[in-house]
């Protein structure tokens, strides 16, 4: 039939010893816990004795036996259901897995239990969070100068870089020095001297502007160019983003002997994106930007 009372509990049962001299009732002088002829078990050199027969307790902490047991004879103490001794685990037994088991509402892990010492090892500098499941996560290091920010709920933090000087993130620069431009070939320009970056994200020897960490969204860019092209000539100002143009245009100044163009767009772009600005011409043979900043130059400006 099935168990009926209290649930079941395994452990080590307390024990205590003693050894008879042969003429001794009482060879153990007091229990080291209160109990009653029927709360212990006792053995005579491993031989059960008859509680209330062969021994009986008195005042809950005298084990009186009836005939004292023979010299050298050992005798052991087991109480019953007063306390339960748990063995202790041997060092390095309990396994992360062993933990996890543990039933926070009826058996917690002690307060500082887990010490960083414990803690797997991670990468000097990051920082321990939580993702969108609620699991452990280590955001990752970021650079210099960066600050740790909120990417919003369901998303742990990232450092990210913040806004030079509270200055829009952004560049500006022109060509100085002239840019040959080949007849007929998209050709990418580059503007060698910045007038304004403060994050250092416009490449001036391959004339790219990266989108930093953390600033995604709208960015107001244009562009110009000057060129000694005749009205006949087509002349070409474009926008790339990652290799992919976005506007292209041809215009001239009307002027005989130089042609000009400008182009603006508001752009959707995201971390890493790569934006460059390119001229195409069929002047027939190669020709050289003008050199000033009001000739050939480009801006970029996060406004959202």
């Amino acid at each position: 039939m099935a168990y009926i009372g209290r649930p079941l509990q395994v452990a080590n049962l307390a024990v205590q010893s003693g050894t008879g001299d042969g003429s001794d009732t009482t060879p153990i002088t007091t229990l080291d816990y209160a109990t009653t002829t029927n709360g212990i078990a006792v053995y005579l050199d491993g031989v059960r004795q008859l509680a209330g027969t062969d021994f009986n307790v008195t005042a809950q902490t005298t084990l009186t036996f009836t005939t004292a047991p023979a010299n050298g004879v050992g005798v052991d103490v087991y109480f019953l259901g007063l306390e339960l001794s748990l063995p202790t685990p041997a060092d390095a037994s309990v396994t992360t897995a062993k933990i996890a088991d543990v039933n926070v509402t009826t058996g917690k892990i002690a307060d500082d239990a887990i010490t960083l010492a414990k803690m797997a090892a991670g990468t000097d500098g990051n920082i321990i969070s939580y993702d969108a499941s609620g699991n452990p996560v280590a955001i990752a290091t970021g650079s210099n100068g960066q600050v740790l920010t909120s990417t919003g709920a369901g998303s742990p933090p990232a450092f990210e870089t913040l806004d030079a000087g509270g200055f829009p993130i952004g560049a500006s620069a022109y060509v100085t020095g002239g840019q040959a431009i080949s007849n007929n070939s998209a050709t990418t320009l580059i503007f060698n001297t910045e007038v304004y970056d403060p994050n250092s994200d416009y490449n001036v020897s391959n004339g790219t502007y990266t989108v930093p960490s953390g600033q995604a969204g709208k960015y107001l860019t244009t562009g110009h160019i000057s060129l000694p092209v005749t009205d006949t000539n087509l002349l070409g100002l474009g926008i790339k983003v990652n290799g992919t143009a976005k506007i292209f245009q041809g215009d001239y100044s009307g002027a005989t002997d130089t042609g000009g163009t400008a182009i603006s767009l508001i752009l959707d772009l995201s971390v890493s994106d790569a934006v460059t600005w390119y001229c195409h011409h069929k002047a027939g043979t190669s020709k050289t930007t003008e050199v000033s900043a009001y000739g050939t130059g480009m801006s970029i400006q996060r406004i959202v």
